[in-house]
């Protein structure tokens, strides 16, 4: 009889690490869910950034003509295209960091995937485990039959 315990103890253990590749599945699927997020809110980051910057080029240019300037030439100019090239510069370097920061999430997203196939190959040898000590049993009880 311990034969079956043995089966189903090997079976069992399969079952378990099945669970732990479904949570490695799931763990993997969000983590390139927050990826795409990151990437997508940084995005809408870059839309009010240029909203704001606008608004800071048009007050920069009201200053200018409110002093006597002629905000379209000369150092108005200079400093409109100035500040036209630093925000060019952030936007780049936000992408450039959103995109690393998706890249990340989706090496974790890997990284959940295989530990996901170590374990089902985990649950395999259990099963084939709980088999050969299931029929290592069947084997000794039969020896121990067989002697009396």
């Amino acid at each position: 009889m311990g034969f079956l315990f043995e089966l189903q103890a090997g079976k069992q253990e399969q079952a378990a690490y099945n669970y732990n590749t479904d949570i490695n599945e799931r763990n993997a699927d969000v983590s390139e869910q927050q990826g795409e997020q990151l990437v997508f809110q940084e995005e809408q980051n870059i839309v009010d950034f240029r909203k704001q910057f606008d608004d800071l080029q048009a007050a920069t240019s009201q200053a200018f003509r409110y002093n006597g300037w002629i905000a379209s030439e000369g150092t108005p100019l200079k400093v409109a295209l100035a500040n036209a090239q630093e925000a060019d510069e952030e936007i780049a370097t936000r992408r450039y960091n959103a995109k690393v920061g998706r890249a990340e999430l989706n090496e974790q997203a890997t990284q959940e995937r295989m530990q996901g196939q170590l374990n089902r190959m985990y649950g395999r040898a259990a099963n084939i485990r709980g088999k050969a000590r299931a029929a290592a049993s069947l084997i000794q009880t039969a020896s121990s039959f067989a002697s009396v």
